[in-house]
């Protein structure tokens, strides 16, 4: 990459940098406007040096149809460990072995999150749902009405809003046919930062 000429090496930055951002390759006008240029057949002609030389595939018949190769834009991210399972429900045991790894850009959460697998749907009204996976930060400051991991009477674990009330904790359930749990032995493992959920 560092060998291409400049422009064209500011033309594969900005298609990954807007991947990185948006989730989607840019259009040949928004890849103009990240690059600075009014000309579209300028964009073109640094696309086609770049498949060329491998660096993209790309389809100019097609919208959006640039793909960057693996290698490069895999270098931003990191590999987070899903460690489990956690109840958006009833209570479980909890999980600390890491089974898998995830690969996310590491700009966008903490580099100290770990995942869980959400089972249940008692946060359906948060919008995670049975099956999502939730980025969890363990050294983020919880306030009340965070979503957090809790650890109750040390051995099982959920997942539910955090409301610190006069002599118990409260953890609220997002789904109105289920009521709350009311709690005095509690460990927060951690928030919840984001929602990762797999589209079928």
């Amino acid at each position: 990459m560092d060998t291409l000429p400049t422009k064209q090496r500011e033309t594969l930055e900005s298609i990954i940098s807007f991947i990185d951002e948006i989730g989607y390759p840019p259009s040949i006008q928004q890849l103009c406007e990240r690059c600075g240029v009014t000309s579209t057949s300028t964009i073109h002609y640094h696309l086609s040096a770049l498949k060329k030389k491998g660096f993209i595939h790309w389809n100019p018949s097609e919208r959006r149809a640039i793909t960057v190769r693996e290698d490069l834009v895999t270098k931003n991210k990191k590999q987070f460990p899903i460690l489990g399972t956690i109840a958006a429900g009833r209570p479980l045991q909890t999980v600390t072995d890491s089974q898998q790894l995830l690969d996310l850009n590491e700009d966008l959460v903490s580099s100290d999150c770990y995942i869980l697998k959400v089972r249940g749907d008692s946060m359906i009204e948060d919008h995670i749902m049975d099956g999502d996976m939730v980025m969890v930060n363990p050294k983020a400051r919880v306030k009340d009405g965070d979503v957090v991991v809790a650890l109750v009477e040390g051995e099982t674990a959920t997942l539910k809003r955090l409301y610190r009330e006069k002599d118990h904790v409260r953890l609220q359930p997002a789904n109105s046919t289920m009521e709350p749990i009311l709690v005095t032995d509690i460990q927060v493992q951690g928030k919840v930062e984001a929602v990762i959920r797999q589209i079928r």
